[in-house]
């Protein structure tokens, strides 16, 4: 039986080596999950661990347990020790001022954003900021960047490169909505980030005198890209257009984003490994065809190489024209490794590729391993490359066999499998980041995708190169006729009966599981890979076997929400606040209500401004109001909420505003019987480098003591 396994593992021996970046991942995740942060001599250790897994799989490589085992624990090892790295490396929040304050720093970027009204804002990030008031003057520049949100009115047009002064209000990233919850924090301790900002007046902008670097004049040129681009397409079309072309961000208005993101073409508005294909694509097929005119080049030149090269240049200046985001960065890697073995002879796509691309990001940015891009991207690409390395056998025999409707049913099968393929292995993702399914995907996708492929990129990299001469409108026209219909078709498909359903998201178990099952189906070779299917379906099906918190308690004890008649009720108010709903609605997949003023709903009474939510050990009691606890309101309560204050009822347990500064977010949770359990924030998330101590306070940044 031993040497039956020994013998089929070696069989899988020469796929090995794409399991690398999968135990990068679960290092990274496992260092992302730990309740508490590993010191200097963890991390030493962990590096001693890489170093024999290299030296026992470089000495005793011939043995396969020796060979299996220093590959799991070595990548795993080395996974964790980048990402703790990577972690360490970045400078600690500073403490922001709680109040109104004079600032000034250099602008690193400038992008729009739409407010839910349809009020576009610039939105500026500024780096060495100075605080110019009181006790401040005199401090060091902050290490992290500020991002400043400009008043509507304010005529500035700042550049990157520029010096702004402006008087604003702070705040620091803010805590989860819930224990468990998307962790802003963290987003912006890998992201340089100190906080965000509010411009109260407005602001001042001056230009430098000397060269600001190529950073900020191709942040300078991305921004008068758009600026034209808008200027000759108005309306959503140009901001669609303008996201494509030059990766604007946050310039879409919410109806349009929402119903993309319902119709499942969100990843149309995110530049990404489609458009980057299209745009190589295009390049490569226009040199070939101009090199194929000559018939000296076409015979004595390796032409398909050369426009193999010229397609990555280009793509590699799409890229950098874009913003080199993450999903881009990843899609250039992959073109790159295509390209590399395009000119040795080599099939371009695999999954050897994937993994090397996936590995050089993991190694590079750790901490994207726990946000979607990366994880929608990876599960797509592996998707696609694994479903037609399976299905070229048949794909191959239609497209050549004698009858002309297998061969036209061949051509017609890709882009419906490349839509279901991908669609699919996206589908879990969105449950865990969106908590929504949209089942129509595959028909919005079947007419969206090839119409963004054959008429809006060409019409946009045409009006890129027509720009100089300013006649840029000549194509931008024409591709605004195709977003057009491309908006038609998303805000058509959005309106189809159940087009967006909500579901309790999937929590960070079931998406581990999730990878796991997808990676076994499309790493493995044999039908044993079948097997990946049951951790796909258990995950998928994880959400419905959780328990659903009964009270959400916000972090800043402004809101209170209670699960009851398939409904998150919150008060006190009519007016919750949106961001934290939000994610509430994202985490339960229930719709948002209120709680009663007077009256019952489901297992909530709520009287003179106190409610109870029925339990089989007692009452939870909220006091929306501010008021003392009296011997009624005592009677019968397990757990009582307080936002206005600490007090409480004898004996009974207590969640108070104190607490809720301390603590963070609250969610309770009834158990078997009469069990109650109460989770918070920072329970959940430990004492790691990203959690911001109470109140949101960081690092002090005093100004130098003066010399004598």
């Amino acid at each position: 039986m031993g040497q039956t396994v020994a013998a089929w593992l070696w069989g899988q021996h020469a796929r090995f080596i794409v399991w690398l970046p999968v135990l990068l991942a679960a290092g990274i995740a496992l260092y992302f999950a730990l309740p508490w942060e590993p010191g200097g001599t963890w991390a030493f250790g962990m590096g001693m661990l890489v170093v024999a897994s290299v030296t026992g799989r470089l000495l005793w490589g011939a043995r396969l347990p020796v060979r299996m085992g220093c590959g799991v624990v070595g990548a795993c090892a080395a996974g964790l020790l980048v990402a703790w790295g990577q972690a360490h490396r970045m400078p600690p929040f500073p403490d922001l001022p709680r109040r109104a304050v004079h600032l000034s720093g250099r602008v690193t970027g400038v992008d729009g954003q739409t407010l839910r009204d349809g009020t576009r804002v610039s939105r500026v990030g500024l780096a060495d900021v100075r605080f110019l008031d009181g006790i401040n003057i005199g401090m060091r520049p902050l290490r992290r960047q500020i991002m400043l949100r400009l008043r509507p009115d304010d005529p500035a047009v700042p550049v990157a490169g520029d010096t702004l002064s402006a008087r604003a209000l702070l705040a620091p990233p803010a805590f989860p909505a819930m224990p468990g919850g998307y962790d802003a924090q963290r987003r912006a301790w890998f992201g340089g980030l100190a906080g965000y900002g509010r411009a109260l007046e407005r602001v001042t902008s001056a230009h430098p005198r000397g060269p600001s670097g190529m950073a900020a004049w191709l942040r300078t040129l991305r921004q008068g890209l758009a600026q034209r681009i808008r200027t000759a397409l108005p309306g959503p079309r140009g901001t669609i257009a303008a996201t494509v072309l030059t990766g604007e961000d946050g310039v879409i208005d919410a109806e349009t984003r929402e119903a993309f993101a319902d119709a499942g073409l969100a990843h149309l508005l995110a530049v990404a490994g489609l458009h980057l294909a299209i745009v190589m694509g295009l390049v490569m097929a226009v040199v070939r065809m101009g090199l194929a005119l000559s018939e000296h080049a076409a015979l004595f030149w390796p032409c398909r190489q050369i426009a193999g090269v010229a397609a990555l240049l280009a793509g590699g200046g799409y890229v950098v024209l874009t913003g080199a985001h993450l999903p881009a960065q990843r899609s250039l890697i992959m073109a790159g490794l295509a390209v590399v073995a395009l000119l040795a002879g080599r099939r371009p796509l695999s999954i050897r590729a994937l993994a090397v691309a996936a590995a050089v990001l993991m190694v590079l940015a750790p901490e994207e391993v726990a946000e979607l891009p990366l994880q929608m991207s990876m599960a797509a690409v592996m998707a696609l490359v694994a479903g037609f390395d399976a299905l070229r056998p048949v794909l191959s025999a239609w497209g050549h066999d004698v009858m002309w409707m297998r061969r036209v049913g061949a051509r017609m099968a890709r882009p419906l499998l490349a839509s279901v393929l991908a669609g699919s292995a996206c589908l879990p993702v969105g449950m865990a980041h969106f908590g929504t399914v949209q089942p129509w995907f595959v028909l919005a996708n079947l007419l969206a995708v090839p119409l963004m492929s054959v008429w809006i990129m060409p019409w946009g990299l045409v009006s890129l190169l027509l720009m100089p001469l300013g006649a840029e409108k000549l194509a931008l026209a024409p591709m605004g006729w195709g977003i057009g219909v491309v908006a038609w078709l998303a805000h058509l498909v959005a309106g189809l009966p159940v087009a967006r359903v909500s579901v309790p998201a999937m929590g960070g178990g079931g998406l581990v599981l999730f990878f796991a099952g997808l990676c076994w189906l499309c790493l493995w070779a044999g039908r044993v890979r079948l097997l990946g299917a049951l951790p796909v379906v258990l995950a998928v099906l994880s959400p419905w076997v959780g328990r659903m918190p009964v009270v959400l308690v916000a972090p800043d004890a402004r809101m209170v929400g209670v699960v009851a008649g398939g409904q998150v009720l919150t008060g006190p108010g009519t007016h919750p606040d949106p961001f934290v709903l939000r994610e509430w609605q994202r985490v339960t997949g229930l719709r948002a209500g209120l709680l009663p003023v007077e009256g019952r709903q489901g297992r909530v009474a709520c009287r003179n401004g106190i409610c109870r939510v029925a339990g089989q050990g007692g009452d939870i009691v909220l006091l929306l109001a501010a008021r003392m606890p009296d011997a009624a309101l005592c009677l019968g309560a397990r757990v009582v909420v307080n936002l206005h204050g600490q007090a409480g009822c004898p004996g009974v347990g207590r969640v108070g505003r104190f607490d809720l500064w301390r603590e963070g977010a609250y969610a309770l949770y009834f158990r078997g019987g009469d069990g109650l359990e109460m989770r918070t924030d920072r329970a959940t998330r430990g004492a790691r480098p990203w959690v911001m101590r109470p109140g949101g306070a960081g690092m002090p940044d005093l100004p130098l003591a003066q010399a004598e």
